[in-house]
């Protein structure tokens, strides 16, 4: 299931996107004002965000700079009535990922959806490649070779990008299937590091890691 944060002070198209998304089997938040979308934004993590550009308060435009420089990692679609040239502009320099205009049909949203989770299947940095369903690595598009349990956690990393994940949600989820005890996360942390040129993954002292780009 994906989950979708949809700022629209419209709200019966507000209902009626929620209901088309829902069909989906997605989770969806309603949220009508700038300010209290920007508390959810903070304190959650979200997949996607729908954001009508005027809003009350704080502007959709606003919202995505506050998406961005919170590192949030969820694809982002702009709505509006009217594609203005600076507004438009402005919205992908600001960092959405689509823009779509009102009124739309419920087959596009659905298209635009599915075109952004292809991508967010497949996670980019510098030269780097790692495709989430196959958990295999590339650099500049040749194969890095990864043994099991490095893709496992290269896996989790990723998911959490430019997040901590504790010690013990990478004990779970990498030797889940294992009898080790006092598995050697470190030495399987360092592994992995020798795969890259760049040091991408910090330690955060005795909680766990991150993976950071």
């Amino acid at each position: 299931m994906y989950s979708v944060l949809l700022v629209e002070d419209d709200l019966q198209l507000a209902k009626i996107v929620k209901k088309i998304l829902e069909s989906k089997d997605f989770i969806v938040t309603i949220i009508e004002d700038g300010n209290e979308a920007l508390e959810y934004i903070k304190s959650r993590e979200y997949d996607f965000y729908l954001i009508d550009i005027n809003i009350p308060n704080i502007n959709g435009l606003e919202l995505v700079k506050y998406i961005k420089e919170l590192k949030k990692e969820g694809k982002i679609i702009m709505i509006t009535a009217s594609v203005e040239e600076y507004n438009f502009k402005k919205a992908y320099e600001y960092g959405c990922d689509d823009y779509i205009k009102k009124p739309f049909h419920a087959t596009e949203l659905e298209v635009r959806i599915n075109r952004l989770i292809e991508k967010k299947r497949v996670i980019e940095f510098d030269d780097y490649k790692f495709d989430l369903n196959t958990q295999d690595l590339y650099k500049n598009n040749q194969t890095i070779n990864l043994r099991k349990k490095e893709k496992k956690l290269l896996y989790l990393l990723l998911k959490n990008i430019n997040h901590t994940v504790d010690n013990q949600k990478i004990i779970e989820f990498v030797w889940n299937d294992s009898k080790t005890k006092n598995p050697p996360v470190r030495q399987l942390i360092n592994e992995l590091r020798k795969k890259f040129e760049k040091d991408y993954i910090k330690t955060v002292v005795g909680v766990g890691y991150r993976f950071e780009v």
